[in-house]
């Protein structure tokens, strides 16, 4: 369990990279709307969906921009996420390579 100068839980950095995996996929849209009822709308909306309504190109115009903003920060998040994981992978790699390089 130790290193020979720093006292390390390799177990800690597995589960915690494990977690963090896990939580990077609730960040893919797919995964988040796989079993509901509702999907994401097809890009771009169609004016029609909202029949006669005044406005309904300009309604649709923001339905879209709204699931393009939802579709950046959503990507955005499983991105960090997942360099949060290759983070705690290359600090257990160090810490074992000095503790191997130590002796310990």
């Amino acid at each position: 369990m130790g290193t020979g100068f720093v006292d390390v839980s390799y177990q800690a950095f597995d589960e915690c990279r494990t977690r963090v995996r896990t939580a990077s996929k609730e960040f893919d849209l797919g995964n988040v709307l796989k079993d509901s009822k509702s999907k994401a709308p097809a890009e771009p909306t169609s004016a029609t969906l909202f029949g006669t309504l005044d406005g309904a190109h300009e309604l649709a115009a923001k339905m879209d921009a709204a699931w393009t903003g939802i579709r950046v920060e959503m990507n955005s998040g499983q991105i960090k996420l997942e360099s949060v994981e290759r983070a705690l992978d290359g600090v257990e790699t160090n810490l074992r390579t000095a503790a191997a390089a130590s002796g310990a």
